[in-house]
């Protein structure tokens, strides 16, 4: 049998000679073209850069030039932050060859099956190049597809029967870039978010383009504030569960018969007039996602953005939701979705039973330094004006554990708690939160306790414009005479109760008054402390009777645990001292100039002091017994008041003084103490009139010297730093 056709040998010679070149060529293409698309050839030319772009494919052919079909597609590319991967089962594609000419990759069509797409954001991203018009040019005028499988954009994902032709064009090295006209859409499709479905049965109709721009113009999120999009939604509701009963809040869905519809247009980043949303979703929250009922939001769309919800009441939970909120204009400001709220304007009524109310502490405060402990009911008012809460805006929670943690003390107690708005320039956020009846333990031991009394008040007050309300908020908690059953409890503060000072018995009455802000750092206030009984025992001296402590706190860091406290008074009276014998009554103001505690480990307070003292008897007693001293120095302490000034450390039971310095119409008296590491060193001068001595105390050793006592007073180290002249 001949290889060619008897008609074709009658042709004319050239034209059989053109025939058969042809024939030779289009072979030629076939090996050329086919081995090319199955070999790492065609890898070597594809992925030339691939951590921007890069395709792997199956068996692939070709039989017509410019045409190819691959089987077992996938595409991965690379912008910015953004990485979008395109798998296909299969995917046939023409490209304009003349057009390479022009440094075009042009491919008018491109059928593809079991097409599988995702986009996400990663933390690693590609700088993008400068802008530029030297590049290749890719146009894909359309992609189609009438077996999309699924989608997933982040943590949405849509999987059913899906269809699509999108179309862009995209100059490489710093062009520009067009999406053309496209279409998407799925029929009977499951949605999910984060892994928790929300939708079955869906129909969803997608139409979106953008103009053609360079990248600096509109990068990342902007390029939405160019784009015109239209969303058809209609779809069966799953119902939501949030469990709250396990160690971990949980989010799930269940079947329904409620459903979504919407019809939405943005174009430029505005939605249009007469886009409408309608989502009726049962809900399901709380210990074992109890039924709470079907709530309905709707949002409408004319010259504003209009957004209600409605729940109807619960009579077994009490909780209930209406809201009404407009939103001035329709521009979505989504690279700041915060910008919204200056828009807003409306209210909010309902009440709701959740099982942790902690969230509206972090609303007022930025450290956890205050925190409602467990659940409760929640009833609220809130009127809303230009995203500003409004007068009249209330809120209220009948019953709810508090927790305050301030300056290593930890205050618990049932609360009740009431939410306002104060009128002002501008208007104020207020939580006031009463607590009847409370107790306060340290910190690290919430078992033991410190005191406990009734009406302890705590306010909260901070901007209320929502988006500055956290920023300027002010805390004041206030309690009186609250019972201090043991001031034994008080030794860890004071080195576990060992060491030179120790308190040995006695109760008291407390009262607080202290500001802070939201994190807890920056605070005044004052403490009094009334002891009644009170026993004691420094540096051996044991002394019992009552006190009052009246401290003021001008600076604060309750995070840091610093306080400064200049102005804090101490006033003892009917003070006996030893076994009384001889001391009955005796007295002593201390009046802080300068004072600062430190209350992380180790406890240590410094201060200079003024101080007023009956007598001079107890001090002389730190340094030796009465029958120690010579006759004339007895004599002083029946001399009259004595006015002093000293500078003081006390450090977890250790204490140093140095500085002291007594005077009265008779008598002077300079002395330095250590009383560190449960020893007793000091030194001691005493002058009355022309007679003068000296005393070092080394333990339980003394050594006199009379000749030349304040000479050798003079020359002893010092147990502090020499204080910082203050400055002018």
């Amino acid at each position: 049998m001949p290889l060619i056709p008897e008609r074709v040998r009658r042709w004319p010679r050239p034209w059989r000679v053109a025939l058969l070149s042809l024939l030779a060529l289009y072979a030629l293409y076939l090996i050329a073209g086919n081995v090319f698309l199955n070999t790492p050839l065609f890898d070597a030319v594809t992925n030339r850069k691939p951590e921007k772009f890069s395709m792997q494919t199956g068996p692939a052919l070709t039989l017509l030039p410019g045409h190819a079909v691959v089987w077992n597609l996938r595409m991965r590319g690379q912008a910015g932050h953004t990485v979008y991967i395109f798998r296909a089962d299969r995917a046939g594609a023409w490209i304009d060859l003349p057009a390479l000419f022009r440094r075009e990759v042009r491919i008018p069509r491109i059928d593809a099956t079991g097409v599988e797409a995702e986009v996400e954001r990663v933390d690693k991203g590609i700088p993008p190049p400068p802008r530029s018009d030297s590049g290749w040019t890719l146009r894909f005028d359309a992609i189609h597809s009438d077996s999309i499988r699924s989608g997933r954009f982040g943590t949405l994902f849509i999987a059913g029967q899906g269809h699509g032709t999108v179309g862009f064009l995209k100059q490489l090295k710093g062009g520009p870039s067009e999406l053309f006209d496209s279409t998407a859409g799925f029929e009977k499709a499951e949605v999910t978010v984060g892994g928790v479905r929300v939708l079955d049965d869906a129909h969803l109709a997608a139409r979106f383009h953008f103009p053609r721009h360079y990248r600096d113009q509109a990068p990342g999120l902007r390029k939405l504030d160019i784009t015109w999009a239209q969303l058809e939604v209609d779809a069966r509701s799953r119902a939501v569960e949030i469990d709250t009963g396990g160690p971990h809040v949980s989010v799930g869905s269940a079947p329904s018969n409620a459903r979504l519809t919407g019809d939405v247009v943005l174009d430029r980043g505005a939605l249009q007039p007469g886009s409408r949303v309608v989502w009726r979703v049962p809900v399901h929250a709380g210990v074992n996602a109890d039924d709470r009922g079907l709530l309905a939001l709707q949002l409408d769309v004319a010259q504003d953005m209009r957004v209600q919800a409605r729940l109807p009441r619960d009579p077994e939970t009490g909780s209930e939701l209406h809201a009404d909120l407009r939103i001035t204009g329709r521009n979505i400001p989504f690279r700041a979705p915060a910008e919204l709220l200056p828009r807003l304007t409306g209210q909010v009524q309902g009440a709701w039973k959740f099982e942790s109310l902690n969230w509206i502490a972090d609303l007022f405060v930025r450290k956890p330094w205050f925190h409602l402990d467990g659940g409760g009911l929640l009833e609220g008012d809130l009127k809303i004006a230009d995203g500003q809460l409004a007068a009249g805006s209330t809120l209220d929670i009948p019953q709810v554990a508090a927790v305050a943690e301030v300056a290593g003390v930890r205050l618990l107690g049932q609360a009740n708690a009431h939410g306002s708005i104060v009128a002002g320039e501008p208007a104020q956020a207020q939580l006031d939160v009463k607590i009847p009846a409370f107790r306060a333990a340290p910190t690290g031991s919430p078992k033991a306790l410190l005191f406990d009394g009734h009406a302890m008040a705590l306010t909260l007050r901070g901007d209320a414009r929502l988006q500055q309300l956290r920023d300027g908020m002010r805390a004041r908690l206030r309690f009186n005479d609250a019972r201090v059953p043991d001031l034994t409890a008080y030794n860890r503060y004071l080195g576990g109760g060992t060491g030179n000072v120790r308190l040995l018995g006695g109760t008291g009455l407390l009262s607080g008054d202290v500001e802070m802000d939201s994190a807890g750092r920056v605070g005044t206030g004052r403490a009094d402390l009334r002891g009644r009984g009170a026993q004691l025992q420094v540096a051996g001296i044991a002394l019992r009777g009552d006190a009052q402590l009246q401290a003021r706190v001008k600076r604060a860091d309750f995070d840091a645990k610093q306080f400064d406290l200049g102005g804090t008074t101490v006033a003892l009276r009917n003070i006996q001292v030893g076994d009384g014998a001889g001391q009955n009554n005796w007295w002593g103001t201390v009046a802080l100039r300068q004072g600062h505690i430190d209350a992380a480990a180790p406890f240590e307070v410094t201060a200079q002091a003024d101080l007023r003292l009956r007598d001079a008897g107890p001090l002389l007693g730190v340094f030796a017994e009465r029958s120690a001293y010579p006759r004339w120095v007895l004599g002083m302490l029946d001399s009259g008041e004595v006015q002093a000034s000293g500078q003081l450390r006390w450090r977890s039971g250790e204490m140093w003084v140095d500085d002291l310095q007594a005077e009265n119409e008779r008598l002077s008296l300079r002395a330095r103490l250590d009383l560190a590491e449960a020893r007793r060193r000091g030194n001691l001068y005493l002058r009355w009139g022309v007679l003068g001595a000296g005393i070092e105390l080394d333990g339980q050793e003394r050594k006199w010297h009379l000749a030349g006592a304040r000479e050798w007073y003079d020359q002893q180290p010092r147990v502090l730093p020499a204080p910082k002249a203050a400055p002018r």
